[in-house]
């Protein structure tokens, strides 16, 4: 990943993990989690006839701008020391990009547009499960399906082989093994702070999914839950790239059944 300035693009929905205390009578826990993210993207994208990468280059604050549309789905079941958890993020972006041009030694900018859609599903085995605490390992798979969409008209035409104008969209999609740990400490006074890594690489190089969260329960029912996630990906395939990475605060509202 070749880390450059940060361009805020979307807001999404991503969950926020933690089981509530399980049943007394060993039976299933339920977990529904819509969490908002204001997130930023950092990295690379490219198209395979496209002879130059282009980098998203926008301030933070218009995170909100280029949204264009996002939509989510977050579950969890436990029961004892077995879980399963699924997640899907999907969301439609657009804004301004930023395509260098190495003979010039100048970048141009270009109209962005894209889609992106990321499911995890993965099993959870519970190492330790304390009064206050409990630790998760979690195995499973995560789903990416990108499009995006590149559009300029320069005024002159650039060196070759640099075309002078260009509009075409191009989408791949992957999928990688998932494998971390995500746990949870409960304070007095209704209080809980969690995290979670995963990490894996399967059709992409890597792709790594971090939180860390800090939450106020109201009820047995309901918790309010705040945090910070980085989520990566690396893939390449031919001449399309999507090096990126994703990160921001999150806010969301837990509801356990």
């Amino acid at each position: 990943m070749k880390h450059r300035a940060a361009r805020p693009l979307l807001a999404a929905i991503a969950l926020a993990w933690g089981t509530p205390v399980l049943a007394a009578d060993g039976g299933w826990n339920y977990r529904i989690v819509p969490y908002v993210w204001g997130a930023s993207i950092d990295g690379t994208l490219a198209h395979d006839r496209l002879p130059v990468d282009v980098h998203p280059s926008a301030s933070f604050s218009d995170i909100w701008n280029n949204l264009d549309f996002a939509a989510m789905a977050a579950f969890e079941a436990q029961r004892d020391r077995h879980g399963v958890v699924a997640e899907l993020v999907t969301l439609r972006l657009s804004g301004t990009a930023r395509m260098p041009i190495p003979p010039l030694g100048a970048s141009v900018p270009v109209e962005l547009d894209g889609d992106s859609t990321t499911v995890l599903l993965a099993y959870q085995y519970r190492m330790v499960d304390a009064a206050h605490a409990h630790l998760d390992l979690v195995a499973g798979a995560r789903y990416w399906s990108t499009r995006t969409g590149f559009a300029y008209a320069l005024p002159a035409p650039p060196p070759p082989p640099v075309p002078q104008s260009y509009d075409a969209s191009q989408s791949r999609s992957w999928i990688d093994p998932q494998l971390g740990i995500k746990g949870r400490r409960d304070f007095a006074h209704s209080v809980y702070v969690g995290a979670w890594l995963l990490a894996g690489a399967g059709e992409s190089d890597l792709t790594v999914d971090a939180m860390l969260m800090a939450g106020y329960r109201f009820n047995d029912l309901v918790a309010l839950t705040a945090g910070y996630r980085w989520m990566t990906t690396d893939f390449s395939s031919g001449g399309f790239t999507f090096d990126a990475t994703l990160q921001g605060p999150g806010l969301g509202l837990e509801y356990a059944f």
